[in-house]
């Protein structure tokens, strides 16, 4: 009965997944474009961040740090990999071990950058209003470290563990290829408990936490900012809302129509009921993963700056000079 359930499954999702209206050359320069256009800048805003004193050691900067390496290795492995079955037509297949590293590389990290956003929303306001909980190093260790290490580990063993050993009998012959995104689905999708219970822990709730925390972050500072204005902690604190909303955007414009289309199916909703637009969700769904170091560098001012001035060197300067004018009498 459970070998049933699992092929039905498997020929759901399957069949859900095999049209996209967009060509795979033109998927092919969407990809490559975008992603050759995003590195260099996710390369930039690590680079300064990480050796920079000033920006290394404010607190707000490193959960941007570890969001920034979770893109930095998707724009690294699984859109390389995309673009190139995108070159090959969809007709190209890897061998089990490579076709995991795929599959981790996107499946794996993608869900990972969801959670640890979601902490850097609630975050947020300790660094925002409660910032006496950071007073002590203990307090910092406890409250702002821990969890920076805890969460992104936490996601990365989990999907590592059901990814590269996979606890399902029906893993051992199956291999199903997105003909959307090129990667190889992971087992886990096909068993719907072991599915559900990952789209509710690791999509749904992250999700409603960035949501719900965000909003509330926002009417609380527009709430006391009459107080606030006159502080000199006011304009660095609007700056941190701004950035959460601006990364809130970006995931909501893409990110968050696919967890929707997935909390849909946790009530009996079939993937394919939406036919081809479920098809570009899941195409563009990870489309925040390119914007992203741009918001960075929009919402963090030094390196704004550092961009500014590093796009314009070679633009000449001159310098204008009163010119004097001396007449002799005769």
């Amino acid at each position: 009965m459970a070998n049933e359930m699992n092929s039905t499954f498997v020929d759901e999702e399957a069949l859900a997944y095999q049209q996209l209206p967009i060509t795979f050359s033109i998927r092919f320069w969407i990809y490559l474009i975008s992603n050759v256009l995003s590195l260099p800048f996710c390369f930039f805003i690590l680079f300064h961040l990480l050796f920079n004193r000033n920006l290394r050691e404010t607190l707000s900067n490193h959960i941007i740090i570890v969001l920034l390496l979770l893109v930095l290795a998707m724009e690294c492995i699984y859109f390389p990999l995309a673009v190139h079955y995108y070159r090959l037509g969809g007709n190209w297949h890897v061998p089990r071990p490579f076709s995991q590293l795929w599959t981790y590389s996107l499946f794996g990290l993608f869900p990972t950058q969801t959670v640890v956003f979601a902490w850097c929303t609630i975050e947020r306001h300790i660094l925002i209003f409660h910032n006496h909980l950071l007073a002590t190093k203990a307090n910092r260790i406890l409250v702002h470290y821990v969890p920076l290490v805890v969460v992104p580990v936490y996601c990365l063993t989990y999907y590592g563990l059901n990814i590269f050993i996979p606890f399902h009998s029906i893993c051992r012959y199956l291999d199903v290829q997105s003909t959307v995104i090129g990667v190889y689905l992971p087992c886990f999708f096909f068993n719907p408990i072991h599915l559900k219970i990952d789209v509710i822990i690791h999509q749904i709730i992250p999700i409603l936490i960035i949501i719900t925390s965000t909003l509330a972050l926002f009417f609380r500072f527009q709430r006391q900012r009459v107080h606030r204005r006159r502080s000199m902690q006011w304009k660095k604190q609007r700056k941190l809302i701004i950035q959460v909303l601006s990364i809130v955007t970006v995931f909501g414009v893409f990110q968050f129509p696919w967890a929707l289309l997935e909390s849909w199916n946790l009530f009996g909703i079939p993937f394919g009921s939406l036919g081809v637009i479920q098809n570009y969700m899941l195409f563009f769904n990870c489309y925040s993963v390119h914007l992203f170091p741009l918001v960075c560098i929009g919402t963090i001012p030094e390196i704004s700056k550092k961009m500014a001035k590093l796009l314009w060197w070679k633009r000449p300067y001159v310098q204008v000079y009163p010119l004097t004018l001396s007449l002799n009498r005769n």
